[in-house]
């Protein structure tokens, strides 16, 4: 089944090497082959993982006014008031034009274009003399006699230590750097008092020592050849570069007001002052000593809960009509 992603990444590389080869040898031009085809990789994702950090920040940016329409719609007693609250919702996800969604589109074009490459490394670097892709049998004959300091292409990191060990060291610490520049963009937004943008914010910087770790551990001692070396090191190079990039573009255009900051140290001291759990104790203690007010908060939150539902079917159908309206 993987071997559908060779495909796409072994018609990229031959395109590349088309052009190299014609006026470089043999090892240049796949070189250079490799280089390009994460260029050509991350250039196609690039506006994609723009958008997902540029939503991310606007995420932050509309927090205060999102957080007030929340409260709003937890004192909401009537279906107007819960579609009032709702409309403005909307609106406001529409003046600043957020959709989460979009964050998710890169990973499906990494992944696949990682795979590919690793599917065609490994069916080159085999004993059997066959076309492996799109590449034929001549460029499969070129690429096993190609070089990277003196190390064959297709030879598995783990047998040329010393050689490898450049590379090798470069790729962990761009990778290391750029994790670094995520994981301080993120801790600037993440509300602590919560516990899933909490706890993804503590893998991520788990992430920095662990993901460094594991892939030395896998290079140094698994089947991973020269080539993916090669082109993590550059690809990781090219992300660096496009996380500062798209660093400084965000603290230019969306800076965080100081309201934010503010957000985001309150979060902190309830986090660590423990008062959502304190609060939650003190409503237990209140319960158990009166079953009574625990069932009517229970129904109390199924109402509004209904009722919000009923408000959005509400807005929904008003959305639907004021379309053709509009359209008309």
């Amino acid at each position: 089944m993987l071997e559908v992603f060779m495909y796409p990444v072994s018609g990229i590389m031959k395109l590349w090497h088309l052009l190299f080869g014609s006026f470089l040898d043999g090892s240049a031009a796949w070189i250079l082959t490799i280089v390009f085809l994460v260029l050509t990789v991350r250039a196609i994702i690039a506006p994609l993982n723009w958008m997902s950090v540029k939503q991310g920040r606007i995420g932050a940016l509309m927090r205060p006014e999102m957080t007030e329409l929340n409260a709003e719609l937890r004192r909401a007693a009537t279906v107007d008031e819960a579609v009032s609250v709702l409309r403005q919702q909307r609106d406001l996800k529409q003046r600043f034009h957020h959709n989460p969604a979009l964050g998710c589109f890169p990973v499906f074009i990494v992944i696949p274009a990682f795979m590919g490459l690793y599917q065609v490394v490994l069916n080159v670097s085999g004993s059997a003399n066959e076309p492996v892709g799109m590449l034929t049998l001549a460029n499969v004959s070129s690429f096993r006699a190609s070089t990277v300091f003196g190390v064959p292409l297709t030879d598995f990191a783990r047998e040329h230590h010393d050689l490898v060990l450049p590379m090798l060291v470069a790729a962990l610490v761009f990778t290391s750097l750029s994790t670094m520049v995520t994981l301080y963009r993120g801790y600037l937004t993440t509300q602590f008092d919560q516990k899933i943008p909490r706890r993804l914010l503590w893998l991520m910087g788990i992430s920095v020592l662990v993901i460094p770790w594991m892939l030395w551990n896998v290079a140094w001692h698994g089947p991973i050849p020269v080539t993916i070396i090669l082109y993590w090191g550059c690809s990781y190079l090219f992300t660096l570069l496009q996380t500062l990039t798209f660093e400084t573009i965000l603290r230019r255009r969306y800076p965080l007001p100081e309201v934010i900051h503010e957000q985001r140290k309150d979060s902190i001291r309830r986090w660590r002052t423990k008062e959502r759990k304190r609060r939650k104790a003190e409503k237990k203690a209140e319960w158990k000593d009166n079953p009574r007010a625990k069932a009517e908060a229970k129904q109390a939150a199924k109402r509004h809960s209904a009722l919000v539902e009923e408000a959005k079917k509400v807005l929904k159908s008003s959305s639907q009509q004021e379309g053709p309206t509009a359209a008309e």
